[in-house]
């Protein structure tokens, strides 16, 4: 069976050097993508072994994308390699401590590219075992936070601001994709967009509220749904 290695690069040209120099290891099997939103996609989608990201990228750019990756439960255990320009120990050490698991400088050493490919799949391979999230009570946060989202609502709606909304959103997004409750998780994440676009003047109060709905919905989803 081939390991999955996802590249996502904005320049097409570097996707097929390193499509074309991984192709020499009849062992890995490649997909490039040219955006970290389509990066986001498909390695939901596909499921990766191991996910290679450049960091400077338009719209979403790799620290972004790994922001992502680890607040949905399907993608969060997928291990991310940065390709960068910027391989200072202090920048190695930031993207590191943000979560990636290593980094490859650029410009490639093509001789060495499949070696370190490999070296980081071994790394993964021997850290398999599942890392269980600490007993926080998930379901009273999650039920609290449904409270809370009411009563926000109903202020919002009034013609309140959002700003305490978008910080409790911000919060569920992370928290409920790492106890593995994605349908809230995405439903939080959609939301935070639709504030994010009402803060800049691109989004009315009625898409706001019908985001936030979709997510009440799912927390109800989950309430009706436990154990009592």
């Amino acid at each position: 069976m081939r390991s999955r290695i996802l590249h996502i690069d904005d320049d097409p040209a570097m996707l097929k050097i390193v499509a074309a120099v991984l192709s020499i290891d009849p062992t890995l099997e490649t997909k490039g993508c040219l955006s970290g939103e389509e990066g986001v996609r498909t390695a939901a989608e596909w499921l990766p072994d191991l996910i290679l990201s450049d960091v400077s990228m338009p719209g979403i750019d790799g620290l972004e994308l790994l922001e992502r990756l680890r607040n949905r439960a399907s993608t969060m255990g997928i291990p991310v390699v940065f390709t960068t320009s910027r391989s200072r120990l202090d920048h190695i050490e930031r993207f590191v401590s943000c979560g990636a698991s290593g980094v490859i400088a650029k410009p490639f050493n093509l001789r060495e590219l499949v070696s370190s490919i490999r070296r980081y799949l071994d790394l993964a391979a021997a850290d398999q075992e599942r890392v269980e999230p600490p007993d926080i009570a998930i379901g009273r946060r999650l039920d609290g936070d449904r409270a809370a989202l009411c009563k926000l609502r109903r202020a919002f709606a009034a013609g309140d601001t959002a700003t305490s909304m978008r910080e409790l959103v911000h919060k569920l997004v992370g928290v409920a994709g790492l106890y593995g409750y994605e349908a809230i998780s995405e439903a939080a994440a959609r939301l935070e967009q639709e504030l994010q676009g009402f803060a800049c003047g691109i989004a009315a109060r009625t898409d706001v509220l019908c985001r936030l709905d979709e997510l009440l919905e799912q927390l109800d989803q989950y309430k009706e749904g436990r154990p009592a």
